[in-house]
């Protein structure tokens, strides 16, 4: 068969250099990949719309009877089913809830000049699968969540008008895991319709179908890799102007490929702090593609990045998709740039897309900023091996590479959040990517199983705080890797929630997770105290940010991290752990000033063993500064100060000279000042400078008295270790009563610490204590000797390790502890470390922290209790809030297991671990507990234990204990409890419950009182789906005699 050969014509072009610089205000940039001077139709506007009847095939209908803007979804039209789910503290209300295929179309019309034209239907992010009609008849369907889908609609579509048919399907048919941000995110977002660019393209029969062009920094070379797209069904020939060069080349009948290099040694780099851009414009005929590219080299060195040469430390945070005004993300410019912008202020240079690719803006708009990408397949939390959604991710990951490729910023890639499965398929998909695309840096998965070939790790290794010192750092985890280091998913400290950000959400969701905490809130008349929860747990979590992110900053050789989050993640249980909430707003915590202080490109940062001091010691520290500035600093001679509360300099000096060289961290000095002539007790700020930079840190530091004696009680109180007979004898003849308590363990107390709730108290409720900040008047008489702001700073830190907060939930209206413990949202206990009340005819003033034992090495407790003392044994002293003794008895009395103290025993259980005996139930330890076998093989579900009360006992449930050691393993879920007085015949269950996963005593109630000698607990079903259990403890309640 004869065929014909196509000859296209020399058109010019050029190669053009600009800076960011120039476009960083305008955003009106294109950001399409084809050029402006292609004919385009944009689709935007009003689409007839409607859902299939029940049952119906998948097939056009004859007729839609409403209608919808596009771009746009169901949701914001307000279209479809409305949510009728229960609200929870799972996260924001999607106000409506529809997921399987909806019906889109319109009317286009062809201009008489498309005739003969490749057209081409673009479709820039739906969710999740589409098929077209053109006139009926069916062209085609496409399923990517992260890349256009596009359409060849052929070059015979006729002038004038058509009829479009779009069916998108919300549908989940392939399972990526429950947290893929592609699809849930960080807001409900499986929503149906299409956003972005909706568009009708125009293109002759050859053209540009995709342009790739790899930069070779060391060469100053760029490789351009254009592919041609043939329609005509013939071979052809022609010349492609690329750049300044003109290649010629053939093509088969289904299109081809052209190569060649660019000199590009007159082009700027790019890298963050100079986003210098170029760009290439290639023509074919009549069709142009214009491309914007970057000239950097991004490589490893070690265990650290480098681009172009210079060695790099990734300061990033993450974005889960997380759009609480819409679900979906933006494709313009304009609010890239904005988020960008904030994340700049903050001093961050890096953003991770947890299991999910951003648009075209995001890129578009990151290059031009200096921001650099972490991108990532849509899949969580889910294991390789899956054929289906083995073929779909890696169909994904080759789309991603093939539309985003080019841009600058996309640096780094993974297969997905928390990846894992089997090393050879692992192995195999990241060979597969480094073979696709060079350009970019890949790892098996973040914070998941790596693979041999994987060129960079992000592990959890080192992640949280350690204590109060600044010493700690991650040597160790370097010295133990060869690879790059990404510090995976660092902070996740709690932010209490605030009712002010519900007004913010007017688009397709509300907060009534907010509203359920304000409504429990209100129930138990701590309403009052919600402004203050905010800013203490704020306050606090801020704090810890600090430390972590200096931990990383200490360790020489590391590569980077990723917060979660500089911003609030609404879901996962409430996930409030931003300094800015949802909207990249901030909370008014820190400022970007403020956090640049620790989170920059060159930060001071101070090595010292701990934060208290007295006035017979010295201050002695050591000064390092972490630089990763675009340039070494060749002379520096750092400055330091301390400042008491009032701003006073109380000593100064400056270290030796020091050269700092990029891209490391460098030992600068020591600090030596006496404190022997300091105020105390104070708190102090140690301040780091760089004279004549505008990088500078602080470090709060607090100094006691030097006397290590125990201070000496006033004479007229009398003192007690714990709440027993003497104490309520003293109060009712009228005396004045002091109790400090020295691990007090009731069934109303809970284990003290430092840290506040990780990440949701929702999501992990298990962890202790659970809690979030502590609250206290600074100014109230009983802290007027001890120098506090009214949240928990680094001197309570041994304090609150050593401290049990008493639940007072049923405390009288109105009344409030004087050191408060801010328990987590989900629970809203009222907590106190400190309180004083009217107690018969005396007065009681009570602490649960440790105030006793080791006082001579123990300053900031020694304080402590001077301040109380000082208060009780003056005549501010006047509590106003009456509490009855049997109230105190409930929250005071030491935990006593009713059951052990009888002579019960247990005689048998089916299964007990070694060391974890199923007797470790009845004593009052509540660090010992009941534990089935779990190894070398776990004893299967059921499991159960009996009790010989030794006689008949009268009692109308249970209460059961979990272990108390911070572990939720076994945790019980489903049970029966039955009762008798023969073994052999045990009967019905007199109860049968399913009991929350909570480490808090939980009642098993019966429905009506029993009588028997013998108990038996059996065990259904755990909380974490496994076939083992523990039980920390197990008491009756008994009948009211």
């Amino acid at each position: 068969m004869h065929m014909k050969t196509l000859v296209l014509p020399l058109a010019l072009s050029s190669i053009v250099f600009c800076t960011a610089g120039a476009e960083a205000a305008n955003d009106t940039i294109s950001i399409k990949s084809a050029s402006s001077a292609e004919p385009t139709i944009s689709l935007a506007g009003q689409w007839q719309f409607g859902l299939p009847r029940a049952g119906s095939a998948l097939t056009p209908p004859d007729k839609l009877t409403e209608t919808i803007r596009l771009p746009g979804t169901m949701d914001d039209a307000g279209l479809g089913p409305k949510n009728t789910k229960k609200p929870d503290l799972s996260g924001p209300y999607r106000l409506y809830d529809y997921a399987g295929p909806a019906w889109y179309r319109r009317d286009i019309e062809v201009p008489a000049n498309w005739k003969g034209k490749q057209l081409t239907l673009f479709l820039e992010r739906c969710r999740w699968t589409t098929t077209v009609w053109l006139d009926g008849k069916q062209v085609g369907s496409q399923d990517s969540l992260i890349a256009p889908h596009l359409y060849n609609l052929g070059t015979n579509i006729t002038p004038g008008r058509h009829q479009l048919t779009i069916c998108v399907d919300n549908t989940v048919k392939i399972w990526l895991g429950t947290f893929v941000s592609a699809l849930f995110g960080g807001t409900p977002g499986n929503m149906n319709g299409i956003i972005g660019r909706i568009e009708l393209w125009a293109k002759p029969p050859v053209w540009i179908d995709n342009v790739q062009v790899y930069p070779n920094v060391g060469q100053m070379t760029a490789r351009v890799v254009v592919k041609i797209g043939n329609s005509t069904g013939q071979p052809g020939k022609g010349e492609v102007k690329i750049g300044s060069q003109t290649v010629a080349t053939n093509w088969t009948a289904s299109g081809g490929e052209v190569e060649t290099n660019l000199d590009m040694s007159k082009a700027k780099l790019w890298n963050e702090f100079s986003p210098n851009l170029s760009q290439l414009s290639v023509r074919l005929g009549e069709d142009m593609r214009t491309v914007r590219f970057g000239m950097r080299d991004l490589s490893i060195k070690g265990t650290q990045f480098t681009m172009n040469g210079r060695p790099l430390f990734l300061r990033g945070t993450l974005e889960c998709s997380i759009w609480p005004l819409t679900g979906y993300p933006p494709t313009d410019a304009a609010a890239w740039r904005r988020i960008y912008r904030i994340i700049k202020s903050y001093g961050l240079n890096h953003m991770r897309f947890h299991s999910w690719c951003p648009p075209e803006a995001a890129f578009a708009v990151a290059d031009e900023e200096g921001i650099l990408l972490q991108i990532e397949a849509p899949q969580a939390n889910v294991d390789v091996g899956d054929p289906v959604r083995d073929a779909f991710t890696q169909a994904e990951m080759r789309r991603i590479l093939d539309t985003y490729g080019n841009h600058p910023s996309f640096c780094l890639m993974t297969i997905g959040n928390e990846y894992g499965g089997n090393q050879a398929l692992l192995t195999k998909h990241i060979d597969a990517l480094i073979e696709h695309d060079s350009r970019h840096l890949y790892s098996s998965a973040s914070s998941g199983s790596p693979t041999p070939n994987r060129q960079w790790t992000e592990i959890t290794d080192g992640r949280g705080i350690g204590g109060p010192a600044t010493e700690r750092d991650l040597s160790g985890v370097v010295a133990d890797n060869s690879r790059p280091i990404i510090g995976h998913e660092i902070g996740q400290w709690g932010y209490f929630p605030d009712a002010l950000t519900e007004k913010k959400y007017t688009g397709v969701m509300r907060l009534k997770n907010f509203e359920m905490v304000y409504d429990d809130l209100r129930k138990k008349h701590l309403i009052d105290l919600a402004p203050k929860y905010i800013e203490a747990s704020g306050k606090l979590a801020t704090l810890l940010y600090k430390e972590e992110i200096e931990v990383l900053l200490r360790t020489r050789g590391y590569a980077g991290f990723s917060l979660l989050d500089m911003h609030d993640y609404p879901t996962q249980g409430t996930a409030l752990v931003g300094p800015l909430d949802e909207f990249w707003d901030s909370k008014g915590f820190v400022t970007p000033q403020q956090f640049r202080r620790y989170c920059a490109p060159v930060v001071p940062l101070l090595r010292m063993p701990k934060r208290t001091f007295t006035t017979n010691e010295n201050f002695d520290a050591t000064v390092q500064v972490a630089q990763y500035g675009a340039a070494d600093m060749p002379s520096v001679r750092p400055f330091w100060s301390i400042q008491d509360s009032q701003g006073k300099v109380v000593a100064s000096g400056s270290l030796p000279q020091k050269a700092l060289p990029t891209g490391t961290v460098t030992d600068a000095g020591a600090i030596h000042a006496p404190l022997a002539s300091l105020r105390a007790p104070g708190k102090f700020t140690v301040t780091v400078s760089l004279p004549g930079t505008q990088y500078s840190n602080s470090w709060e530091i607090w100094i006691y008295a030097g006397a290590a004696q125990a201070p000496v009680p006033p004479k007229n109180i009398v003192i007690y270790k714990q709440w027993d007979d003497s104490a309520k004898t003293a109060l009712a003849a009228g005396k004045t009563v002091f109790i400090s308590t020295l691990n007090l363990s009731s069934k109303h107390t809970l284990p003290g610490a430092m840290r506040p709730v990780f990440w949701s108290p929702v999501w992990f409720p298990s962890q202790m204590p659970c809690t979030m900040s502590l609250l206290c008047d600074p100014k109230h008489p009983a802290l007027a000797q001890f120098p506090t702001e009214m949240n928990n700073n680094w001197q309570w830190w041994d304090l609150l390790e050593r401290s049990k907060p008493i639940i007072m939930d049923d405390a009288p209206i109105g009344f409030r502890p004087l050191v408060h413990v801010v328990d987590n949202f989900s629970r809203n206990h009222m907590l106190g470390n400190l309180f004083e009340a009217k107690v018969g005819q005396g007065k009681l003033l009570f602490c649960s922290i440790d105030l006793s034992s080791d006082l001579g090495n123990r300053p900031v407790a020694r304080q402590l209790l001077t301040s109380l003392y000082n208060y009780i044994g003056s005549d501010k002293f006047r509590p106003q809030s009456q509490l009855p003794m049997e109230k105190l008895d409930e929250w005071l009395t030491p935990y006593s297991n009713r059951l052990g103290t009888m002579g019960t025993k247990v005689i048998s259980a089916d299964s007990e671990a070694p060391g974890y005996a199923a007797s470790n139930i009845l004593n009052d330890d509540e660090g010992t507990f009941w534990h089935t076998e779990w190894e070398p093989q776990a004893a299967p579900l059921p499991h159960e234990v009996v009790i010989d009360a030794g006689r008949q006992i009268s009692l109308k449930g249970l209460t059961v204990l979990a272990r108390q050691d911070g572990n939720d393993n076994g945790r019980i879920a489903d049970c029966e409890v039955y009762c008798t007085d023969d073994t052999k015949d045990w009967g019905n269950p007199v109860a049968k419950t399913r009991l929350p996963d909570s480490p808090e005593s939980q009642t098993i109630s019966f429905s009506k009182p029993v009588t028997a000698r013998y108990l038996k607990l059996k065990i259904l079903s755990g909380h974490r789906g496994n076939p083992f259990i523990s039980l920390g403890k197990l008491d009756i309640v008994p009948t009211p005699s």
